[in-house]
Formats: structure tokens, sequence, C-alpha cells
């Protein structure tokens, strides 16, 4: 190989590798900006709330208030399981309630709650959506007690639960005496629901219940039943997380700036 084929040769060689640093260079304040990018995201918290929709959920269909001991559909949307012919269904807020307070619309759900020992209830017919993970689900709903005094006046001991498949994974008791005569007052449930688990993506619904009573027959009233679902925003990462990611945004920005120099 003579000496021009040598040097050639050499100068061949150095244009390569000055193009492949010059590459490396130009592609080194990506990485960063996409580290920074990746940084940026996992400490930016983010929270989607919805609201579920509840069928029904003033008791407003049927048009007109019904009572019945025997028709569990009577009220669209909605089930209810009462024991031994007492009666339930539907009745005017105005007729019984010298405040409306809490209720929506003009009429409320009751049940007749007056045989000792037993559990009645009031659960949602239809699926509200599938039960999502780190999710913070809040159930409210307006309970009342109907003005003056005696049998069915009072609400008696009441529930209210979120079920997956039916089964109940969150419950609220609000014991009698709680809510003011005459009018409607808002209680809350609140589930946050785990990363993983039974309940997750099973059928959600909500139920309410008039609770064994040992005295005077009650009737709880139910109404205004909302739903809402905030989907928990992002952890940060954790201090060893934050450890990695600032090593790695210092180690490319050394490399940029070495191969700078």
């Amino acid at each position: 190989m003579n000496l021009k084929t040598k040097i050639d040769s050499l100068a061949s060689i150095a244009r390569q590798e000055a193009t492949f640093c010059e590459k490396r260079r130009k592609a080194q304040p990506r990485l960063l900006i996409v580290a920074i990018g990746i940084g940026l995201m996992l400490s930016a918290p983010a929270a989607n709330a919805a609201s579920v929709s509840v069928p029904n959920a003033s008791f407003e269909s049927p048009s007109s208030p019904t009572q019945t001991s025997t028709n569990v559909n009577i009220a669209t949307g909605w089930i209810f399981n009462v024991k031994n012919g007492s009666a339930f269904g539907t009745a005017a807020i105005s007729s019984n309630f010298s405040s409306a307070g809490a209720s929506s619309g003009s009429d409320y759900a009751f049940i007749n709650n007056d045989s000792p020992g037993v559990t009645d209830t009031l659960t949602s017919a239809a699926s509200l959506g599938k039960i999502a993970s780190l999710t913070d689900y809040t159930l409210t709903l307006a309970i009342g007690n109907r003005t003056g005094t005696g049998l069915y006046h009072d609400p008696g001991n009441v529930s209210f639960s979120l079920l997956a498949n039916g089964v109940a994974f969150a419950t609220r008791t609000v014991n009698n005496g709680t809510v003011p005569d005459g009018t409607f007052q808002n209680f809350t449930l609140t589930f946050t629901t785990p990363g993983s688990g039974s309940i997750i993506g099973e059928n959600l619904t909500i139920q309410m219940a008039a609770l064994p009573e040992t005295g005077s027959a009650y009737q709880p009233s139910f109404d205004n039943v909302t739903l809402d679902a905030t989907a928990l925003p992002m952890s940060a990462p954790e201090p060893k997380t934050w450890t990695l990611l600032l090593a790695g945004m210092v180690t490319l920005f050394w490399l940029m700036r070495r191969k700078r120099a």
C-alpha cells in the first residue's frame, strides 16, 4: 500500500469517526429531553372525576305516587325486597314532610318496616358500570324523617351500600333519630378501591336497607341518590426513583458537555 492510499484510508476512518460522534452529540440533547419529560409525567398528578348515572335517582317514576306490597319493580330502575307483606313504593314529599331538605323532585321511595327482626332492601336493578381500580366512589343519598310521631313516622336504623355483583363491599349505617323531624338530610359513603382484588371489574350496584327493628314500626324514606367516581391521581415517584432519574439526567448532561469540549 503506497503512502497516498494509506493517507486516504486514514482520512476515511477519521470522517467516519467524526460522523459517528456528531450523531451521538445530536442525540444526547434528545435523550435529555425525553428523560425530563418522563420525570414531569411521573410527578404531575391527574384526577378524573365523573358522575355515574343512577336511573330514577329521585324516584319520579312512576309518575304518580304508588304503594304496593307485591310489585317489587314499582319504582323504575329499582327492586324492592320487603318481607312479610309489608307495604312499600313511592309517596309525595309534600304530603309527609314539612321541608324538602336535601330531597329532589316531588316524590321519594319508602319501605314500611313493621316486621321485627327482618332487613328490607331497595337495590338498583341494573349494573351502574364495572368497578374500576384506584378510584374514589362517593355515594350520597337523602334520608327522610316524616313529620309527626307514631307508627311509620321515624325511619328507624337504616344503611346504604355499594355492591359488587350483589355483595356489599362498603356500607354506612345511619341510626334512628339522626335525621331531624319533617325533612330530608344528605348522608355520604366514600370508598377507595384497591389497585387489584376480587371486586375490580365486577358489576356495581347500590342498595338501601331498613335494618331489623325491635319496637314500633318504622318507615325509612330515600331520595336524591347520586354516585361519583374519581380516578386517583398518579402518585409521585418514591425517593429512590427520583434518585435514579436525576442520576441519569446528570450523566446524560455530562456526556453532552464532554463531547462538545
